[in-house]
């Protein structure tokens, strides 16, 4: 294996970090953002590599997009990379929490601060719904994978089982089916 992959320059990864720091919808529309940029748009990531990234990073206890962002950058330029897209999105977030924690200190106890509370929160939560729908919207097909979809919604949901052990569930009946689906396939060649 090489030492890098360099399809995806510092530069670029600095650039594409600090569009994904300015991004809406925290970790799910930052993904969906950072899906965009690497597989479609620059074509530099196949689809099953970024969805396994992602569930990996889903998986870590950090923030996913901080195991995201690690993942990423040191795929593409290993410690230098990963050093640029942490830098570059972080930095967003802290200007604009640091510029809002000014904003909300002058502006509590106001009408204006119970005006924005009523309006974010519907579209912040649209802005989210919209990402995780663009995520896995090949998912969403009558299948398997829109099974383990309803099946991890409801266990966690009404039965308030434990969301990272459903996700290691769902991944190890998913990786146990859909080996079982390739096998076939590449059996019916």
């Amino acid at each position: 294996m090489p030492d890098r992959d360099p399809s995806v320059s510092l530069a670029a990864l600095f650039r594409l970090f600090l569009k994904i720091g300015l991004s809406f919808g925290a970790g799910t529309g930052m993904s969906a953002v950072l899906q965009e940029e690497l597989v479609h748009k620059r074509q530099a990531m196949p689809r099953r590599e970024f969805v396994a990234l992602f569930g990996l990073a889903r998986l870590v206890p950090s923030g996913s997009m901080t195991a995201l962002a690690v993942g990423i950058g040191y795929r593409y330029q290993r410690w230098l990379g990963t050093v640029a897209a942490l830098t570059a999105m972080i930095l967003p977030g802290f200007v604009l929490t640091v510029l809002l924690t000014v904003v909300y200190t002058l502006l509590a106890n106001s009408t204006a601060l119970r005006v924005i509370n009523l309006t974010l929160m519907p579209a912040a939560l649209a802005i989210v719904v919209v990402s995780a729908f663009n995520l896995g919207r090949e998912f969403f097909t009558p299948s398997l994978e829109l099974g383990l979809v309803i099946a991890g919604g409801v266990s966690v949901l009404l039965f308030g089982l434990n969301p990272s052990l459903v996700l290691l569930a769902g991944g190890a009946i998913g990786a146990i089916a859909l080996g079982n689906r390739d096998d076939t396939r590449q059996a019916s060649r």
